[in-house]
Parts: structure tokens; sequence; C-alpha cells
């Protein structure tokens, strides 16, 4: 299979993120003043956003030197005495993962040589190994340690994405959801044994299929596939909880039109998997503003998932697949996925190509 080591090392650095992540969501919860920061845009970043990024990085840094990464976070402005934290949980999950008999490996590493995490320094160092520009030549690593931060500061559903880009499209893509219980969602679904540990992961190589298990012993890797409808009033439908990250009404307007009337509320691209396993079947992300651009780690791992699955995936204007090769945002207008067949979801981006331009 192509990207072999590729998926290997994908899975191992998000699986060892969605532990420290799941593992430290509680106590960043009940010292959020310690822990969190605000960025420049107002969104909240929290420790476990910087360790989860030092580790995936630091991973990819030490299997494949040459290559750059997309990442969402960087050191710029954190004092020592922050930056020290995020190393003291990175060397306590370390522990953790070892103890727990997580770190079987396959002969990949996690360490670094140039940067083995051992200071403040190589810490800042590696965070800021993130800042790679993108583009649509040669490949780089798409990341969102915690995608999601809202509903990780809720005790809520948020996931740790990473996804390897090759000449603007995305070839690699893995997802960790700590907190997801299957169940939950459909009652007609039974949980994985072992789910209770830090959830499931989810992955994908383009090509050959969306597979996924769970996170605590990811031997038995399980494939999946979108549902088939025959019309759209029986699609279930994706949003967001935050009403500041998509126009809702908009999304309304649609659903309406569709004849859909149930609908998921969660965070983070946990949304992607759900559509991929068929326990829902569209997700709707309307830009508030035609100015907005998505940023391409808040779709690159989800993309790869949902088309291996069997689903679709593109802008909501015009109808395009998402590209990954335009820097770090991309420039199509919203973002709607859903599972198909493609009569059904040329429909819905037909109407909401209708709704969004009715708005002059």
């Amino acid at each position: 299979m192509p990207f072999e080591k590729e998926l290997l090392v994908a899975t191992q650095a998000v699986r060892k993120a969605s532990l420290l992540t799941k593992r430290i969501q509680s106590q960043v919860i009940a010292h959020r003043s310690s822990t969190t920061i605000t960025k420049s845009d107002s969104s909240p970043v929290t420790i476990g956003d910087f360790a989860a990024q030092t580790i995936i990085i630091n991973a990819i840094k030490a299997n494949f030197p040459q290559d750059n990464v997309v990442g969402e976070e960087s050191s710029d402005g954190l004092d020592d005495a922050f930056v020290g934290e995020i190393l003291k949980e990175i060397h306590l999950n370390d522990q953790i993962y070892k103890d727990q008999g997580y770190d079987d490996t396959e002969g990949m590493s996690f360490t670094n040589e140039q940067f083995p995490l051992q200071s403040i320094s190589d810490v800042k160092t590696v965070l800021n190994l993130g800042n790679y520009e993108g583009g649509d030549k040669g490949r780089f690593w798409c990341l969102d340690p915690i995608d999601g931060t809202k509903g990780f500061l809720r005790g809520e559903q948020f996931a740790v994405c990473l996804a390897l880009i090759v000449d603007g499209v995305v070839q690699v893509g893995c997802i960790g959801c700590p907190n997801l219980k299957l169940n939950d969602y459909d009652t007609n679904v039974k949980d994985l044994p072992g789910f209770e540990s830090f959830g499931y992961l989810y992955r994908a190589v383009r090509g050959h299929g969306a597979f996924y298990s769970v996170a605590s012993n990811p031997v038995d890797w399980i494939k999946i596939h979108v549902r088939q409808l025959p019309e759209t009033k029986d699609m279930i439908s994706l949003e967001g909880v935050e009403k500041s990250h998509s126009s809702h009404d908009e999304q309304s307007q649609i659903k309406s039109k569709l004849g859909v009337t149930k609908s998921l509320h969660l965070d983070s691209q946990v949304k992607y998997c759900l559509l991929a396993q068929g326990l829902a079947d569209l997700y709707l992300r309307l830009p508030i503003k035609l100015s907005y651009e998505e940023k391409i780690w808040d779709h690159g791992a989800g993309n790869v998932i949902v088309h291996e699955a069997g689903g679709f995936h593109t802008d909501s204007l015009d109808n395009v697949p998402l590209d990954f090769g335009n820097g770090r945002t991309l420039k199509t207008k919203g973002v709607i996925a859903s599972s198909g067949p493609k009569e059904l979801h040329d429909l819905v981006v037909s109407i909401s190509n209708e709704v969004i331009n009715s708005r002059n």
C-alpha cells in the first residue's frame, strides 16, 4: 500500500496525542485560567493544544525529517513558565504511555534527535516547525492538535487531526476522537470494547478505503462506508455547536428546503467520522461572511476519510473539490460533505448556492 509508513506514523502520533488530550481535559477545565490563553482572533488555546502539536510534529520530524508541517499553533507570546508546563505534560504522557503498554510503535520513533524535548527551548523550536505556508507542490503535513477547543473546554467532543497533503491533494488522514461514544449518536450501534480509555481512531489512505478502531488497541481496523439514501428528507445533518463558526440560520433554510428534520450538533472533525461511518449524512458549514476562508487543518484529515468512505466533499457554491494547495486556507466559500449519492449532493449544493446568493 502506498504511504504505509506515513499512515503508521500518523496513527501512532495521533494516538499518543489523543491519550494526552483526553487525560488533561478535566484538569484544563478545572484550572482554565492557568492552562488556557486567548489568541489574537479571540479563540482559546490550551496547554493541551501546544503539547499535542509538539508530540505530533516531533514524531513527523523523527521519521520524515525533510517534511514540512502546517500547524495551527506557535510559541509566539508564550512565557517560559507556561512552556515548562507543556514540557511536564509531555514527559508525564510519555511515562503513562509506556506504563500502560501503548508504546509498541512497530519500529517508528517519537524522538527527534535534534530536538529531544528535554528543554523549554526544544518545545518552542518544535512548536514553531508548524509554520509552513503550504502550497500546491510537494508534500507537507497539516495538523490541528485539538480541533474544537471550545468543545474540549466544555468537556464535550473534540478531535486530534493530522493529514498528509501531496501536490494539493490529501493522501493520508488520521483523526483521534478521544471522547466519542458511538451509541450516543445511534442507539443501534454497539461501541467497541476499550473505547472508554480514549475513544476511537479513524484513518484513510486515498484509494484504499477508510477504517476505524479503538485508540487503546488499534489492531483490528474495521472498514466503514457512508449510508446510501434515496432522498434528502432521510438525511441526518451535522452542524457545529458554535454559531460563530458558520451561518446556522442559512443552514436551517437549506435543511428546510431539503426536508431534513434531524440534526446533530457537535464540535470538530468528529462530524466527518460520524458521516463516514454512516451515522449521519450531511455536514453543512456555510460562511457567515463570504470573505472568510476556512483553515486547511479544519478539514484536511476529514476530506480523505469521507472520500474513502464513499462520500462527497466540496465547496458550498461551485460544487468543486476542496483544494488544499492554496496555502494555509481554502479559497473556496463554505464546505459541504454528504453521503451522496452524487445527485443528492448536487442538489444540496444547488440549494446552498441559492441561499447564499439570496444575501444580496
